[in-house]
Parts: C-alpha cells; sequence; structure tokens
C-alpha cells in the first residue's frame, strides 16, 4: 500500500500513497492527549490536534484543541481552541473564545471569537498567496525520519 522513496535532497524517506489521487478521499488524523509529536507532519486530509506537536504542521483542514501547540501551519482552514505559538498561514483562520496565540497570522478571512486572545502580527493574505495555500496540502508527500 505504500512505497518508501529515498529523497536525497533532505536525507529523509518520503512515502507516498500508491492509490490514484482522483479517487482518493481525503483521510481524517487524530493527534491524542497523550501523544506528543516533535517534527513535520504533512497530510492531504485533515488533522485534529489534542495532544502537543512541535514542528511545522502541513494539511488541509487544522482543529487544535486545549492542549499547546509550538508549531507553524499551512492549511486551508484553521481553527483553535487553545494555546498556539507560532506562524499560521491560512485562507480561513477562527479562533475559539478560549484560543492564546502568540505569533503571526496570514490568513485570507479571520473569525475570533470574545474572549479570544492574539500577541503578534496579523495580514491578510492577497487571493493570489491564499490559492497556493489550498495547493500545497495536496501536492506535498508526507515526510518521515530514519531516526
Amino acid at each position: 500500500m505504500f512505497q518508501a522513496h529515498k529523497s536525497s535532497n533532505e536525507g529523509h524517506d518520503q512515502v507516498t500513497q500508491t492509490t490514484a489521487k482522483s479517487s482518493h478521499k481525503p483521510q481524517h488524523s487524530i493527534i491524542g492527549r497523550d501523544l506528543k509529536i516533535t517534527g513535520d507532519i504533512v497530510s492531504t486530509g485533515d488533522i485534529t490536534v489534542h495532544g502537543e506537536v512541535e514542528g511545522t504542521i502541513t494539511c488541509r483542514s487544522l482543529t487544535l484543541g486545549d492542549t499547546p501547540v509550538i508549531s507553524s501551519v499551512t492549511a486551508e482552514t484553521v481553527r483553535i481552541s487553545g494555546v498556539f505559538d507560532g506562524e499560521i498561514r491560512a485562507k480561513k483562520v477562527s479562533l475559539g473564545r478560549n484560543a492564546r496565540v502568540t505569533g503571526n497570522i496570514y490568513h485570507e478571512s479571520l473569525e475570533v471569537e470574545a474572549g479570544a486572545s492574539i500577541e503578534g502580527k496579523l495580514a491578510r493574505l492577497g487571493s493570489k498567496r491564499a490559492a497556493a495555500i489550498s495547493k500545497v496540502s495536496a501536492l506535498e508527500p508526507a515526510k518521515v525520519s530514519n531516526g
């Protein structure tokens, strides 16, 4: 079902799925409260994070729970309910009332509920940059390190 290919540029294995993309339905992945991930996460589907993540997350849609996340995010949509420290690049960003964001948010659309806090720079993306974000998650294969 999976094939690993060695990437000479980065020294990581690239894992690609052999099923045709036209028939591929995006998956929803959940990172549980008991899981801590240090490293990059790339998915063509949706990700919900209840655990801890330190690294870069690239996906179609990201939902962050109440556990702190230190990361850089590129996604079509991002919903934050807890603590986030890093940079967000997304077409649509929604911050729940308990969201505590430290870092820059680059967005096309931003929704902030009463009670949420943001400490950082907010910048609206132009339509060309927003279009590029929606293409990133569909083109990047997942990368797995050897160690």
